[in-house]
């Protein structure tokens, strides 16, 4: 990566793209042009055989947003014209130029060929900073703003794929938008190293931010039009292995799209590689991380599964009665779990709960040390160099966003220990050490609200746009039967089960706050004391004083 010096590193990450290694056809084709025998060759022949396919590779094509012209007319006064060989444009704006010579002798050009490309760059209609000569012998790139002694960068065609990302670093489409960006701050540097006028500093500030603000129209256009590459991460999803889905993708939030997606995926598993090797992967025996997610993407397969008749093998599944695979009655005992908060699987429970507890103190950690955030911003300058400028994780990429998706994959690892430390051995958990230390959590929990008084302050203005209600979850909110209900409403057969067969348990769920149970029983309301009685037995295991000091503490005592 090209780094001016004026930049500090965060700038520089900013302004800079770094591309993809490139295609192996392309490599081929500049090991091609390293071989031509260009002594014979006209100017339009080193054109044709050499700078047009170099044009392609760096990612320009005729009529798209990166846009070559070739032969473009000019004019200057006494009405001269002059055609220059190539032109380039980002989105119908020109950004350089390339001048072809046929094959000339020695090492580098000579003022003659430079001083004619210059002319060119700095016509009112081009106004380029950057020019490119090539002979089909060297190529060399030049920065008029900067330096016209010397070539920025200068290639032999013999070493082209060698070389060649010398020449992605500032010529490819995303690059050089970027290089003129750095322009405009060198270009602001040069004109207010001299400034002595504070107000009149003030002025041109202003100026700029109008400026900005006229331009945001035109940026909400361009980013409409846009076809931004929203799919890499469910291409991703479908050429995922069975581990993968299972271990990672299964516990993570995804879209309603990529849970389809990924479900689809795991389907295919189950043609390739057997029931068994799938269902007792995703059911096993013993104890694991398993959150709200999981339980929903679970649920949603199986429901899947059930549509095609498919019969389950036997196997050790915690879900499984005795002797019967049925997978009605394994997608209605799932249910019953999600829907009364594990109560009869208090080990699951258990889990569930340290769980929610981990993620309520890594983000108040992140709150109140505000040193934890710069991981996420490290993180976003590294997406922003080097992700795609059109791939939508690049531009929904946020400090913001890093944080919350560490709160996730924290929570996740912090689980896996937590169970991992409370499993005797893989069929057997400390149900009473594993409550006591979910005890000692929320002691943590409170001990940092009376440290830090002001904490919902302090995290209400760190704002981080977090959707997930961390701080409600497991306090005031069953995030588990409200999952399972949004699930289930998709299902017309397992919507109507729920509300012959589990009415209250819904009807529990709406009145705790959940729109997937309004939709089914409609809004219902309860006593206060009524919701304190379900939440202190179904997060607190029936201890009053944790979940009063807690519920307060986050502010929901009087709800």
């Amino acid at each position: 990566m090209l780094i001016d010096r004026e930049f500090s590193v965060k700038e520089a990450l900013l302004l800079h793209k770094e591309l993809p290694e490139l295609d192996p056809k392309h490599l081929e084709e500049l090991a091609r042009i390293e071989t031509l025998d260009v002594d014979d060759y006209t100017e339009a022949d080193v054109r044709a055989e050499v700078i047009d396919p170099i044009v392609r590779i760096l990612g320009y094509q005729k009529g798209q947003f990166s846009s070559v012209d070739r032969e473009k007319h000019i004019r200057f006064l006494g009405k001269a014209h002059k055609y220059i060989d190539y032109t380039f444009t980002l989105w119908k704006e020109n950004f350089w130029i390339i001048e072809a010579k046929r094959p000339l002798k020695g090492d580098n050009f000579g003022y003659s060929e430079l001083s004619q490309a210059t002319e060119y760059a700095i016509h009112p209609e081009i106004n380029a900073s950057i020019i490119v000569l090539c002979d089909g012998i060297k190529l060399e790139v030049f920065d008029r703003d900067e330096d016209l002694e010397s070539p920025m960068v200068s290639i032999k065609i013999v070493n082209l794929s060698r070389d060649f990302h010398f020449l992605t670093k500032i010529l490819a489409p995303v690059n050089i938008w970027f290089f003129y960006k750095r322009r405009v701050l060198r270009s602001i540097d040069k004109a207010f190293e001299v400034e002595f006028n504070q107000s009149r500093a003030n002025e041109f500030l202003d100026i700029i931010e109008r400026r900005f603000a006229e331009k945001t129209n035109q940026i909400r256009k361009n980013f409409q039009e846009m076809k931004f590459d929203h799919d890499v991460y469910d291409r991703q999803l479908e050429a995922a292995s069975l581990d993968e889905i299972i271990d990672i993708h299964y516990f993570m939030p995804q879209s309603v799209k990529s849970v389809r997606v990924m479900n689809s995926a795991l389907g295919a598993k189950v043609d390739q590689v057997g029931e068994y090797q799938v269902f007792s992967k995703l059911m096993p025996l013993h104890y694991r991380e398993f959150n709200p997610n999981y339980y929903m993407y679970l649920l949603e397969f199986l429901i899947e599964q059930d549509q095609k008749a498919i019969n389950y093998p036997s196997l050790p599944c915690w879900l499984f009665e005795r002797g019967n695979n049925n997978p009605e009655l394994l997608i209605k005992k799932l249910i019953k779990h999600m829907l009364t908060y594990f109560e009869e699987d208090e080990p699951r429970k258990i889990i569930l709960l340290a769980s929610s507890a981990y993620r309520r103190i890594y983000k108040m950690m992140s709150v109140i040390q505000p040193h934890i955030q710069g991981s996420a911003e490290a993180k976003h300058l590294w997406t922003r160099l080097n992700h795609s400028e059109f791939s939508w994780g690049q531009i929904v990429s946020s400090s913001e966003r890093n944080m919350i998706l560490d709160f996730d994959r924290l929570q996740l690892n912090a689980t896996t220990s937590f169970v991992k430390q409370f499993c005797k051995d893989k069929h057997t958990f400390k149900t009473a050490l594993a409550k006591h230390h979910l005890n000692e959590l929320w002691l943590l929990e409170s001990a940092i609200f009376n440290k830090y008084p002001n904490y919902l302050e302090l995290m209400n203005e760190r704002d981080y746009g977090e959707l997930h209600p961390t701080e409600v979850i497991d306090i005031v909110y069953d995030d588990v039967a409200h999952g399972c209900l949004c699930i289930l409403e998709k299902y017309p057969k397992w919507k109507k089960y729920v509300r012959e067969n589990h009415f209250d348990l819904v009807v529990d769920s709406s009145a705790l706050g959940s729109w997937s149970a309004n939709k089914i029983v409609g809004n219902v309301t309860k006593e206060k004391e009524y919701l304190d009685s379900i939440r202190i037995q179904r997060f607190f295991f029936g201890d009053v004083k944790t979940y009063k000091e807690l519920s307060e503490k986050y502010g929901y005592g009087n709800r």
